[in-house]
């Protein structure tokens, strides 16, 4: 087994695997067995983890901050915000699943504090802790759900109600300590997620701010409480 992991300051990992969403899938035990397979990376606002097309080598657990995601359709010149991933999260499920290379590009939005996970160690949990590689999977699976669900419900609702509930979604996932209701995201990728032009999302902004419902200012938004 390789040797136990720490998080650069001399404490072990195992806190840090306390935050993460596989707290619902192993108990306490597992995840002290798990922690020597990982180690802990931190990563500054605007860094990225991997380009769309690199070779799927590494999952990342997300503890604290975002991660944006990124891909540029074909045909198409410019990249699209696909997704924005929270705390307890997964980024990099394609190294759990025999993907050659990563889908989409991912660039730390928010400062972020997270767990990393490359493919050989997955495979040497296989063999020597299968019920843990399971866990890990159905812990990825159930984050590209939640990907899934909200894609399939922001681009059939009212393009002025999939907002709001997007905004509201995002507040929640904010990173500890920041005000409440305040995201980080820009118009452009609101945009992208809700498949709408920019224009329209900053149209309908202007709409809310004006109805007392949002605030607005460079790259940031605070929804105020209803």
């Amino acid at each position: 087994m390789p040797a136990r992991q720490t998080n650069g300051n001399g404490g072990t990992l195992y806190p840090l695997l306390r935050r993460t969403g596989l707290t619902k899938f192993l108990s306490e035990s597992q995840l002290k067995d798990l922690e020597p397979f990982c180690r802990a990376v931190s990563r500054k606002s605007g860094t990225t983890l991997y380009r769309q097309n690199d070779p799927a080598d590494t999952i990342y657990l997300v503890t604290r901050g975002s991660v944006e995601l990124r891909a540029r359709p074909p045909g198409r010149r410019v990249y699209r915000t696909v997704e924005v991933i929270g705390k307890e999260n997964t980024v990099g499920s394609e190294a759990l699943l025999d993907e050659p290379a990563y889908f989409t590009s991912a660039r730390v939005q928010e400062s972020a504090q997270m767990l990393a996970l490359a493919t050989p160690e997955f495979d040497r949990l296989s063999t020597s802790r299968p019920d843990i590689a399971m866990a890990l999977l159905r812990c990825s699976g159930s984050c590209l759900i939640q990907t899934v669900r909200r894609s399939a419900i922001l681009t059939q609702a009212p393009a002025d109600v999939a907002l709001e509930l997007l905004l509201r979604e995002l507040a929640t996932d904010s990173v500890e300590g920041a005000a409440p209701g305040r995201v980080r995201i820009t118009h452009a990728q609101l945009a992208g997620l809700l498949h709408l032009s920019r224009e329209t999302v900053s149209r309908m902004l202007g709409q809310m701010a004006a109805a007392g419902l949002v605030e607005l200012s460079r790259g940031m938004i605070r929804l105020r409480p209803r």
